[in-house]
């Protein structure tokens, strides 16, 4: 299954819940919830028939039984995990200079007076700030304000 179709709110009730700080489809939620129960019984079951009869003793049986039942519960979330694809897509990298990052500067002047000069900060704070690409956004930022008459 390959739906790439994102999940929709509908009305107050909604199709989205965050599980864990991450938001998933509730249909798929509950589906994946009984595709996990379903396979780890299933196979808890079986195990149950064929391995705890070759055991030692009934309680190392069990025991089998139950530790085949939890890789049950793994291969259930390996099926779930290709049957219901994350909707969202992960940008890692966001380019230099995006709007928002412009906006936020701006937020900052207001709120805080002048951010400075990245030429001004010692050698190892400009090379963390390079390392994260920060540094290049704040020489650029101060640049479009001096060139715009906002500058110091």
């Amino acid at each position: 299954m390959t739906d790439r179709t994102p999940a929709r709110a509908a009305g107050t009730e909604g199709q989205l819940a965050e599980i864990w700080g991450d938001v998933v489809s509730r249909p798929q939620l509950g589906k994946a919830i009984l595709i996990g129960a379903a396979v780890s019984l299933a196979v808890y079951g079986v195990a149950l028939e064929t391995i705890a009869p070759l055991a030692a003793t009934p309680a190392i049986g069990k025991a089998l039984a139950m530790l085949a039942g939890i890789i049950g519960c793994i291969i259930g979330g390996a099926i779930c995990a290709r049957a219901f694809r994350p909707k969202r897509v992960v940008v890692e990298e966001i380019p230099t200079g995006a709007m928002w990052q412009t906006e936020v500067l701006d937020q900052l002047v207001q709120e805080g007076g002048p951010i400075g000069n990245v030429e001004d900060l010692p050698a190892s704070v400009a090379g963390e700030m390079k390392e994260v690409g920060l540094y290049d956004l704040f020489r650029d930022y101060e640049r479009n304000r001096v060139r715009s008459g906002e500058g110091n």
